[in-house]
Order: structure tokens, then C-alpha cells, then sequence
């Protein structure tokens, strides 16, 4: 029990909370919530039940702690559910290559469908690698995920809007090529194929990002150790 402060801390940053957001949710100021996290105040027992129901947690839990067997064995997961996700894409990747290049050489058909595939999952690789390693290593105690702060709950957010952003753009030239494929198979001319919209700052973005996806995919390892660092998922 001497060490409720630091369990509130462990359970709170593990729903993405911060010490503002807890202090709302208990209608107390953060100020009380800092107070209980260092241990300069103790939480009564009905304040422990509401931090517990708030946190989505038990009052054991706030007062011993999370089993560390427990707390492992979801990291592992994590790391293995993250492993599992580039060994697929890399499948993605490279299985299908003869046939695609096949039918590109014969009628310039799916083009736009490789390039999307390339521009959304080369990255993905990089990405999933950097957070993979990470978690490896912070099952080694070698890293540990920084203190859920504001800034840090902004960041996080920043980082995932412009991995959505890339597969918003990428996601019409993936649409047009598979239907292009389709069409194809169906023996339709080219003339009649579908293509790709041409709006103007759509084009201009999703060059610019085709660009850094295909030239410099390694940058995206960044990403996912920021991505770690700042807590996702969420512990």
C-alpha cells in the first residue's frame, strides 16, 4: 500500500489519461491528483472506489498495483500482434509482385494499384518495425514510454493524423487500380477503364508523399518509435 501513489500513476497513464483529465473526471483539482500520485495525500476509501471506477480498474489495483505477470503477458502480445502485422505485409508485398508486374507489362493496367500498395505499405513496414523494437527493448527495461503529459496526448495525435492522411490520399489510386484490374479481367479497353480524378491539391499532395513513401520509407521508423514513446496504444 505504500506505493498508491504510484499505482494511481501507472493506471492512469494506461488509459491515456492526464493528471488534468483524472482531476475532472473526480471533481477534485490537479493538484489533489498530483498530490496523491507523489504521496504528500492519501485518497479516502471513497475517493479510492471512484478513482478505481474512473480508471476502469478495481480498488485492489490502486492499492497493490498490476500483477507484473499480467502487465508482461499484454506486452508480449503487443510485441508478437506487431511482428505478425510486418510479416504480412511483407507477404502482401512481395507474393503477388510477378503476377502485378505481369499484368502492368502487357497493358500498363494496375499501375496505380502497385503504387498505392507501395506508398501505404513500404512505410507501414518501417513504421510497425521502429515500434516493434522499441517494445522489445522496453521488455528488456532497456526503454520505457514517456510520462503521459498534454503535449504528449497532442503528439500522439499529431503522429496518427498524418499516418491517416497518407491513407486517405493513397486510397483512391488503391480503389482506381483494383477496379482497373477488375475491368481488365472483364476484357474492357483501355479507353473505358477507370481513372483517377484529377483534382489539383490532391495531386500536389499525394505526389509530395509519394515521394517520401517510395524515396525515403525509412523515415517512418521515426514514427514509430514516437509512436511507442507517446504511449500507443494506449497502456
Amino acid at each position: 500500500m505504500r506505493d498508491i501513489g504510484k499505482n494511481i500513476r501507472t493506471l492512469r497513464e494506461r488509459r491515456g489519461m492526464t493528471q488534468e483529465e483524472l482531476a475532472q473526471a473526480l471533481f477534485v483539482t490537479r493538484q489533489t491528483v498530483s498530490n496523491y500520485e507523489t504521496g504528500k495525500s492519501r485518497p479516502d476509501i471513497d475517493m479510492l472506489v471512484s478513482i478505481a471506477q474512473v480508471l476502469e480498474s478495481d480498488v485492489n489495483q490502486v492499492l497493490y498495483g498490476l500483477p507484473p505477470e499480467q502487465d508482461r503477458q499484454r506486452e508480449v502480445r503487443y510485441l508478437a500482434v506487431g511482428c505478425l502485422i510486418v510479416a504480412a505485409i511483407f507477404l502482401v508485398l512481395t507474393l503477388p509482385a510477378p503476377l502485378m508486374n505481369k499484368i502492368i507489362q502487357r497493358r500498363y493496367v494496375g499501375a496505380d494499384l502497385v503504387m498505392a500498395l507501395t506508398c501505404l505499405m513500404k512505410p507501414a513496414i518501417w513504421l510497425l518495425s521502429g515500434w516493434c523494437a522499441l517494445q522489445g527493448l522496453g521488455l528488456l527495461r532497456v526503454a520505457r514510454p514517456l510520462e503521459e503529459r498534454v503535449w504528449i496526448t497532442w503528439a500522439r495525435r499529431g503522429v496518427l493524423l498524418f499516418l491517416v492522411v497518407n491513407v486517405v490520399l493513397f486510397l483512391p489510386l488503391l480503389v482506381v487500380g483494383l477496379i482497373q484490374v477488375i475491368q481488365d479481367g472483364l476484357g474492357l479497353p483501355y479507353e473505358a477503364l477507370a481513372e483517377v480524378p484529377q483534382i489539383q491539391v490532391y495531386a500536389w499532395l499525394a505526389n509530395r508523399l509519394l515521394m517520401l513513401n517510395v524515396l525515403y520509407p525509412q523515415v517512418y521508423t521515426v514514427l514509430g518509435v514516437a509512436l511507442w514513446l507517446f504511449r500507443f496504444p494506449k497502456r
